[in-house]
């Protein structure tokens, strides 16, 4: 292998190592049988700016799959949201989603 070969290899790993970090993200909303549904749907209107239908319908996902995803970009911001969701005393994770 010459000096061009291992710069390639070195280049195609860090492409990789990016497109890895860079996908699709979601925040996840879990079902919480202790916390009052307006209250879940206040929070998501607050947060997320949906409008009380669409919160509506992504608490009744939550409830009756398990779970729903209730925003989707870059790790960094679905960590702030799932953190956000936290602090106001919901149940929710960062899951990579995939294309």
């Amino acid at each position: 292998m010459n000096a061009a070969d291992e710069q390639l290899d070195t280049d195609a790993s860090t492409t990789v190592e990016v497109t890895t970090l860079g996908g699709d993200w979601a925040t996840m909303l879990w079902d919480d049988p202790v916390t009052l549904q307006p209250y879940v749907v206040r929070v998501l209107m607050h947060r997320f700016g949906h409008s009380r239908d669409r919160a509506q319908e992504l608490m009744e996902q939550a409830e009756r799959d398990g779970r729903a995803a209730v925003a989707h970009g870059s790790r960094e911001a679905q960590e702030m949201h799932v953190a956000g969701l936290h602090a106001d005393g919901l149940v929710a994770t960062l899951e990579q989603v995939s294309r």
